[in-house]
């Protein structure tokens, strides 16, 4: 079955539908249509799938340009 041939199936269930099947088929299209949360800020704050990527490609541009420190100045910084 194609695209459009699901999108009218889907159509005449949603118009021949009683409530429960409507809020199940709008529960699961919201749920379907929310940022992926892949983990949490320290503060709580959820971080989704798209905020991990802009995260991890600045973090590459950084270590690409030498914006980084080493494992030994890391060590050396809690020495002192």
């Amino acid at each position: 079955m194609g695209v459009l041939e699901l999108r009218e199936e889907l159509h005449s269930l949603i118009n021949h539908a009683d409530e429960r099947f409507l809020k199940m088929v709008y529960a699961m299209s919201k749920e379907y249509k929310s940022p992926v949360i892949v983990g949490y800020n320290p503060n709580g704050s959820p971080i989704t799938q798209q905020e991990l990527r802009n995260r991890v490609k600045a973090a590459s541009k950084r270590v690409k340009s030498g914006d980084f420190i080493t494992q030994e100045e890391v060590e050396n910084e809690l020495e002192n």
